[in-house]
């Protein structure tokens, strides 16, 4: 796909470039990463209760898994943004993605460990899993917004080619 380069008047922001494959692929992991951490959560509260009812049984292992998974998905992110031109050109949602992939690996795992000695931290645990959730929620809402940008940018450019024959 070819793209078009055109010169922004002085001041004003450059017109995103083509929404291309890495694009796609950064939407597709955001969006399944927020699934993921709903899942998360569903497993946290299947894992306390089950503890309840079962003390012996360790129940976290499913969400401690997908916690795995989680944090090499937002690691994924970052990588996808860095190879996306236009991805890469917003450095607000690159700080995002960074501070999502942090936030999940290595803080995330530091939290649930320090958690079995000081409950306190525990609780951190949840709320730092709240804050990577509305991370998550953030960059797919930008990308989105991104997106169709790139739609309504493509749009006008196929009008304004129509005019001119």
């Amino acid at each position: 796909m070819a793209s078009t380069s055109q010169q922004a008047p002085a001041g004003a922001r450059a017109p995103d470039e083509d929404w291309g494959r890495p694009d796609i692929a950064l939407l597709a992991l955001t969006a399944t990463t927020l699934i993921l951490l709903a899942a998360q959560f569903a497993l946290a509260g299947f894992g306390a209760f089950t503890k309840i009812t079962s003390p012996a049984a360790h129940a976290y292992g499913a969400h401690m898994v997908l916690g795995i998974v989680i944090g090499a998905l937002t690691w994924l992110i970052v990588a996808t943004m860095l190879a996306s031109r236009p991805a890469r050109a917003h450095r607000r949602t690159v700080w995002l993605a960074v501070t999502m992939a942090i936030l999940t690996i290595p803080v995330e795992p530091l939290l649930a460990e320090a958690g079995r000695h000081v409950p306190a931290v525990g609780a951190l645990h949840a709320l730092n899993g709240l804050a990577i959730c509305a991370l998550a929620g953030w960059l797919l809402a930008t990308t989105r917004r991104r997106q169709a940008n790139h739609r309504t940018a493509a749009d006008g450019r196929r009008a304004d080619l129509g005019s001119h024959r």
